[in-house]
């Protein structure tokens, strides 16, 4: 049996993670000199109004024990462990995922760098785990994942560019863009790298841009937000509009994620199959 471990960017429920079996690692994030642990995203209570009333605040990436805790517990039940979490452009989980694997020396264990995050990496590991109950073996999985990949992504847009600069995850290109004269930018993750794909004046056009990112064979769907209800729920809306037939899920975007994007967020990913 191949057991998924993953990182809490991932908007899984419990149950989920549980149905799929997934085992989920958190990250941590530090509001006002207090750490929490990010959790199952039905699990993270209050943080949307500590983060917005913060005046100081941070994240921490899934530590080598906390990976190598979850792959002895796995390796243990009898399982073979495919790590996949999001994209090491983004954060250094992938290197503790990594560091841990080394140090137990377990060949029954893959670690993969995503190249994705928030709800592109949800339907990856959902197709993934698809895919593992065909009986593969861990390296067959492994290689089919890189498949998997590319029937998913995500598209973005923030309210202002201050929480991605002082994240440093932009490239030069990105860096420069502005939020001004009520223009906002939009942005895809292409090889794990966050990209400009444009900017938009006004809720409205943002909103058409980020629908329009979504491929006409999208068949599973999922918007998130942060402090964004009302944007959130107008992309929901016009993501149903032009695709009734697919199924739609909405969720938060997580305190790590929403530290790193800023109040007004708002995201939509897609998984082709």
């Amino acid at each position: 049996m191949i057991a998924l471990v993953t990182d809490s960017t991932a908007p899984l429920t419990h149950a989920e993670a549980e149905k799929f079996g997934i085992c989920v690692v958190p990250h941590s994030y530090t509001v006002d000199g207090t750490a929490y642990l990010e959790n199952y995203t039905d699990e993270n209570p209050g943080y949307t109004d500590r983060l917005s009333r913060a005046s100081r605040y941070a994240t921490a990436q899934c530590t080598p024990s906390a990976f190598a805790t979850a792959f002895r517990q796995l390796l243990a039940q009898g399982c073979d462990v495919l790590c996949i979490v999001l994209s090491s452009r983004l954060s250094g989980a992938w290197t503790s995922a990594v560091t841990a694997a080394r140090a137990l020396g377990n060949a029954h264990i893959t670690v993969l760098d995503s190249h994705l995050t928030a709800g592109a990496l949800f339907f990856a590991l959902l197709r993934t785990g698809e895919e593992s109950l065909r009986g593969v073996s861990l390296s067959q999985l492994s290689d089919r994942f890189r498949t998997i990949e590319k029937e998913v992504g995500v598209a973005f847009s923030v309210e202002d560019m201050r929480a991605l600069r002082r994240s440093h995850r932009l490239n030069f290109t990105s860096q420069s863009v502005n939020t001004i004269l009520n223009r906002r930018p939009v942005f895809t993750l292409e090889g794990g790298a966050i990209v400009t794909r444009g900017q938009t004046r006004g809720r409205a056009e943002r909103v058409r841009m980020l629908t329009q990112m979504v491929p006409e064979n999208a068949k599973r769907l999922m918007v998130q937000g942060f402090g964004s209800a009302q944007i959130a729920a107008s992309l929901a809306h016009m993501v149903r509009r032009r695709f009734p037939q697919a199924e739609l899920l909405q969720r938060e975007l997580g305190p790590v994620l929403s530290t790193h994007l800023g109040t007004q967020a708002v995201a939509v990913s897609w998984c082709l199959r």
